[in-house]
């Protein structure tokens, strides 16, 4: 059974994301504009080249290894900076995966929405693009250009210096990722969207 599979089971079968040591916290609803329901669009962004901060591009190409649920894609968004913009147009949801300097253990994950953490003095970190995410997420607010919904997969590093390689914590947190993410989805595909999965269809009816 692939990972994928295997979390949406795991999920079906009642035993959420927070057993597994994520934060589930409640969503809030301050980015708020009209889309298409049902389109989901995650991205991972990050610099590949100074080891832990590329975590949220390595997360990405996991993901996109594996079949998802139609109306869901997966984009490698780099170190996209104000570029992001571009991104946000269109889906309904954005899942932002990045590391994030958040003062905890390393390879912790941690899901939040960009309205929890904006007036915080002291909140997480964003990897080093040349515009902070949160920025690019207030500027897009403005425009008009924002998802009705937002939500970030923080991972906290360990080390940001010169390299290609993952610390070995942080390697070891993209599967929790990985699962925050799905959990992301399968909270959406109850409702709108249908699993590409013959057998997960069948004995999520059976529920």
């Amino acid at each position: 059974m692939g990972v994928i599979k295997r979390i949406f089971s795991h999920l079906r079968g009642g035993e959420g994301w927070g057993a597994r040591g994520l934060r589930d916290r409640k969503m809030g609803d301050a980015f708020s504009c009209d889309k298409q329901a049902g389109k989901i669009r995650i991205i991972g962004v990050g610099n590949l080249l100074l080891r832990d901060e590329g975590v949220g591009i390595h997360v990405a190409r996991e993901l996109q290894k594996n079949d998802l649920p139609s109306g869901v894609e997966v984009l490698d968004g780099g170190v996209v900076g104000i570029g992001l913009m571009d991104y946000l147009r269109g889906p309904a949801k954005v899942l932002l995966i990045d590391a994030a300097e958040m003062n905890l253990k390393p390879g912790s994950v941690v899901r939040f929405t960009p309205e929890e953490v904006k007036d915080e003095k002291v909140g997480p970190k964003f990897s080093s693009h040349d515009i902070g995410l949160l920025e690019v997420l207030e500027l897009a607010k403005a425009l008009g250009d924002c998802p009705s919904e937002v939500v970030i997969i923080g991972i906290q590093p360990k080390e940001i210096s010169w390299g290609t390689d993952l610390s070995p914590e942080v390697k070891a947190s993209i599967p929790k990722a990985m699962e925050g993410v799905l959990k992301e989805i399968y909270q959406t595909s109850r409702d709108t969207l249908a699993p590409e999965d013959p057998e997960a269809t069948e004995n999520h009816q059976k529920k």
